[in-house]
């Protein structure tokens, strides 16, 4: 069996040096409230719940319970160093449960960018991190971190906290859209987005405030399938404003129609941005793409109520390890590398 249960007796820290950039990272090996266990690939972990704590988890968004969400992190840190930027919760289930209503959600823990339309916080010790944690997600199945919503969740660390989008939620003449931040609704941008939004090339003007476009998700366009657009790379400090192409958000949606692969619709509003404008409306982007970071720690552990069968086992460190990777993978899926150009990295570590 490829794994290593740890078995925590000690109350003592201990401090090892992994690489230059790690020394004097403390890992604590206090005594948890849960059972940890690690692969020994050294990529994914399990944290083991009771039946009564898992079932209550599940049925009623454990995840979205502050008081439980801060909990299980400070429980995971009396084993893990203050090393990552994000820690990913995997739901052990085969896909997402009746009472979740979500595929994944991302909760910021602390933000110090300038420029995305984000304020200032820090709520990382109460999450027990000293400040380098960024956010926490959870995934509600086995699978999502390959197929997705990893890389939207992800890319909600940074986005859209600054930009009003519309969407609207029927068809028909006469309609009302509404605000629809933080996702995308009816924007364009160089690729349909991660945070959904439509591909700009494909817009045509009909005349008159009405418009066809290849069709689009306004909240994502396919999970894993698509990489980040111009826009989002920027938010992310990947590329330089002078990089983001111009787009249009458009907003007071009267009239939608969907005929194959192509929408129409009616709009009284457009707004032109472009890298400049968005500096313009959230300010410059502290730090900028030069000395932005581009490589993060993510700490990967599935939640269970019962021991990670080997074949569980392998699929998660074989998908951990897919979206790690620093090379294209050959595959229509992306994985974090691939939706930076090549620019990002994440390293996926115990």
């Amino acid at each position: 069996m490829k794994y290593l249960k740890l078995y925590i007796i000690s109350l003592f820290l201990f401090s090892i040096s992994c690489s230059k950039d790690e020394d004097n990272l403390n890992y604590p090996n206090e005594k948890t409230d849960h059972e940890i266990t690690l692969h020994s690939n050294n990529r994914v972990s399990s944290l083991l719940m009771s039946n009564s704590e898992y079932k209550d988890w599940v049925n009623n968004d454990g995840f979205s319970n502050s008081e439980k969400r801060k909990a299980i992190t400070n429980d995971i840190y009396k084993k893990f160093p203050d090393k990552y930027d994000f820690i990913f919760f995997v739901l052990n289930e085969p896909d997402i449960p009746e009472n979740i209503n979500y595929y994944g959600k991302l909760i910021g823990v602390s933000n110090n960018i300038e420029g995305t339309g984000q304020s200032i916080y820090d709520y990382s010790s109460d999450y027990g991190s000293e400040g380098k944690l960024k956010s926490v997600m959870q995934l509600s199945g086995l699978e999502y971190l390959r197929s997705g919503p990893a890389l939207h969740e992800l890319a909600h660390n940074w986005a859209n906290f600054g930009i009003e989008t519309h969407y609207i939620n029927s068809s028909g003449s006469n309609i009302s859209s509404f605000n629809y931040r933080p996702h995308w609704g009816f924007t364009g941008g160089s690729t349909k987005g991660q945070l959904g939004g439509f591909k700009q090339s494909s817009l045509i003007e009909n005349g008159v405030n009405s418009y066809k476009v290849e069709s689009f998700g306004g909240f994502a366009n396919g999970g894993n399938s698509v990489p980040f657009n111009e826009l989002e790379l920027y938010l992310m400090g990947f590329i330089p404003s002078s990089s983001v192409s111009e787009f249009d958000v458009f907003s007071d949606i009267t009239s939608f129609s969907s005929s194959g692969s192509e929408f129409n619709f009616s709009a009284n509003s457009r707004i032109t941005h472009d890298g400049k404008s968005i500096e313009n409306l959230l300010g410059k982007r502290i730090p900028n793409s030069n000395n932005s970071q581009k490589n993060f720690k993510l700490l990967i552990v599935v939640l269970t109520n019962k021991t990670l069968t080997d074949e569980q086992w392998d699929k998660v460190d074989a998908t951990a390890e897919w979206f790690s990777k620093k090379e294209d993978d050959g595959t229509h899926l992306y994985n974090f590398w691939e939706a930076t150009n090549g620019i990002g990295s994440i390293t996926i570590e115990n």
